[in-house]
Parts: C-alpha cells; sequence; structure tokens
C-alpha cells in the first residue's frame, strides 16, 4: 500500500471511530427525559401525614417540568431505608415505564443500624432493576454530610442517646457517601451538594431554601 494514503486513511478511520464512541455515550446522557421517577426517604417525600411538602425538591422539580409535559413520580416516605425502597421500587418499575430514575437514600440505613455494606448493596440492586427496566439511573450522594451535619443541631433519640454516638454515626454516613462513588456501578453519579449547616434545622433535613438548590442542580441536567 503507498504509504502517503495510509496514514490518512488509518487518521480517517480513527476519527470515525472515536465520534462513534462520544456520540454514543453523549446521546445516552443527554436524551430527551419525558418521564422520571424519585425515590428517596424524608428528604425526598413530598408529603407527610397526608400534608404535601411543596418546598420538597421532586414538587420543585414537578412544578418546573409540567410545562413540558414531563411526568415526574416520587416513591419516597419518611423513615425508609434503602430496603424499603428497593422492595418498593421492584413493584413500582413492574407497573410504570420511566425514562430515569433517580436514587437518594442510605441516611435512615446508618443511622438506624443497617452496615454500610447492606446499603450500598441494596443501591445497587436497585441500580441494576432501573436498567433492566429500560431507563437511566442516576444515584445522588447527598449534601456533603461533613459540612451539613451540624454536630450541635444532631438529635439524641432513645435509640442514639449520646452525642459521642450521633458523631460516631454522622462519620459512617459520610464513609458511606464516599464509597458510593467506588462501589456503585452502571449509573450516573450525582456529585455532593454544597449546602451549608445554616440550612438544616436538625443537621440532616435541609430547610426550603436548601432543597430549592437541590433542585435547581437536579434540573440542569433535565
Amino acid at each position: 500500500m503507498n504509504k502517503k494514503l495510509f496514514y490518512p486513511i488509518s487518521t480517517l478511520i480513527g476519527v470515525i471511530i472515536v465520534y462513534f464512541l462520544v456520540n454514543r455515550f453523549s446521546n445516552k446522557r443527554t436524551r430527551p427525559v419525558g418521564s422520571v421517577l424519585f425515590v428517596g426517604d424524608s428528604i425526598t417525600a413530598i408529603e407527610y401525614n397526608g400534608k404535601p411538602i411543596t418546598t420538597s425538591y421532586p414538587n420543585i422539580i414537578k412544578q418546573q417540568l409540567s410545562s413540558k409535559g414531563t411526568k415526574v413520580d416520587v416513591l419516597a416516605v419518611s423513615g425508609k431505608d434503602t430496603t424499603w425502597q428497593l422492595a418498593n421500587l421492584t413493584e413500582k418499575l413492574k407497573a410504570n415505564k420511566y425514562d430515569r430514575v433517580y436514587v437518594y437514600g442510605g441516611v435512615n440505613d446508618i443511622f438506624g443500624g443497617v452496615s454500610k455494606e447492606k446499603a450500598l448493596a441494596n443501591i445497587q440492586k436497585m441500580v441494576d432493576l432501573i436498567n433492566r427496566n429500560g431507563a437511566e439511573a442516576y444515584v445522588i450522594i447527598g449534601y456533603n454530610a461533613e459540612k451539613f451535619m451540624d454536630e450541635n443541631k444532631l438529635k439524641m433519640t432513645s435509640n442514639i442517646p449520646t452525642k459521642s454516638r450521633l458523631i460516631e454515626l454522622k462519620n459512617k454516613y459520610i464513609d458511606y457517601q464516599n464509597s458510593i462513588t467506588r462501589i456503585i456501578k452502571n449509573a450516573h453519579i450525582v456529585d455532593r451538594f454544597d449546602i451549608s449547616s445554616n440550612m438544616t434545622n436538625d443537621g440532616i433535613h435541609p430547610t426550603p431554601s436548601g432543597q430549592k438548590i437541590i433542585a435547581n442542580i437536579l434540573l440542569k441536567n433535565l
């Protein structure tokens, strides 16, 4: 083969291959989102004791996307952990199809004594389930717990009777968050939200201002 022709041809083939791969994965990330499901706990819930929480980030997103005709569903109940989320997501996906599913869980697991390994295994099972359903799986790490979980605001309970135990669980939750990007496979990871500790009253739940920040970050990719 003429060497003068070989190099331009090989370069052209390389460019075509790179274009194909970039275009393929770019399309996967940017395909139109006609329906989305948010899975979570009290941080994600859109009602409490039957009363709507209009300031929750899924409700804010729902209001913004309604004019576009985007369907937004929420599967979240206060106090529930990833075991509940997994069981109910399984049933939810039997009856519904979504373009994208966001999973935000773990705080109730860690503060409820569930191991990091169990919580992460449940998250991965949800991701696998979402992918099998033909949707894009997104896992939300959440707020930066190291600065958001103000130790002076975290509340002791009958199950967590000391401040030292609260701090221990906070550190375990930070470790859980750090493990998500390392352990969870085949999902888009939504990085930590930069929300300050003055946007929480109890060290766990964002105030309406914090919820709005979360909603605006997620809306950029919807």
